[in-house]
């Protein structure tokens, strides 16, 4: 049996092994994760077989009181050869010797096999409200979805020549001429004509839903609901203009596409 810490080579490998182990885990993000693991005190060991082929692996990290232990797991074809047990022996071993006194872990409720394996290892339970909140959103540059309705009615009015002295929230301009969006008060202050009536919700970038495309992912779900919209993406937040009269809805069902988002990331990611 060969242990050895697992390198960014490695990504692939890992995400391959964790998911016929059966481990839930968002796989484009595990070369990011590996890479942020091995520059701290943190370990991910790796058993690997004489081709080098990851036969199980262990993600271990200190946070400088306490050490955690995630993502045990080892291939279907090589479990009761005693793997699981020697990464772990072998992760303890390298926890205490960079000063980490108590090693952590958490298990599902429903992986009952699991908590009887650490058991053996000496593990013990302890009652506590585990309490958690994602932070994903928050990095440099990501932001909450957050689908906000703006109470007043916007809409868009096609000028020629200089346009009007009037407060405008966007401007569009083509071969046939320039486009405006603005408030309905606005373009009736200006006596500028229109036929759309529409509601502007705007979003701001998720991660998760901009791995997939926020646009079209978006989109999709308003177009199941017969909603269509208009998209005008600024340096900072996208934002749907929607009919008037299905601005409600349409803000409804984003709100209940960001709670799934955040609901398989937090599952992904357990």
């Amino acid at each position: 049996m060969t242990i050895r810490v697992a390198t960014a080579d490695d990504a692939a490998a890992l995400a391959e092994l964790w998911r016929e182990a059966g481990l839930r885990f968002n796989s484009s993000r595990v070369a990011e994760e590996l890479a942020a693991v091995l520059e701290r005190d943190s370990l991910v060991l790796v058993d690997a077989d004489a081709r080098d082929a990851l036969a199980g692996a262990v993600l271990g990290t200190f946070d400088g009181r306490r050490g955690w232990v995630n993502r045990l797991a080892v291939r279907p074809g090589e479990r009761g050869r005693g793997i699981a047990c020697a990464l772990m022996t072998e992760l303890e071993r390298r926890l205490a010797g960079i000063g980490c006194s108590q090693v952590n872990l958490l298990i599902e409720p429903d992986n009952a096999d699991a908590a009887g394996f650490y058991a053996r290892l000496g593990y013990q339970a302890y009652e506590l409200n585990f309490m958690a909140k994602d932070l994903a959103g928050l990095g440099p540059g990501k932001r909450d979805l957050a689908p906000e309705l703006y109470p007043e009615p916007y809409v868009f009015a096609t000028v020629t020549g200089a346009p009007p002295q009037a407060g405008m929230f966007a401007a569009i301009l083509e071969d046939e001429g320039l486009t405006l969006v603005l408030t309905k008060a606005d373009a009736d202050r200006a006596g500028l004509a229109y036929s759309y009536l529409a509601a502007r919700i705007t979003l701001r970038v998720d991660s998760t839903l901009d791995e997939v495309g926020l646009t079209a992912k978006v989109s999709r779900v308003l177009a199941d609901a017969g909603i269509s919209c208009n998209v005008i993406a600024g340096s900072a937040h996208d934002h749907l203009f929607v009919a008037w009269a299905s601005g409600q809805l349409a803000l409804d069902l984003l709100r209940q596409l960001l709670a799934l988002s955040h609901a398989n990331r937090a599952a992904t990611d357990a």
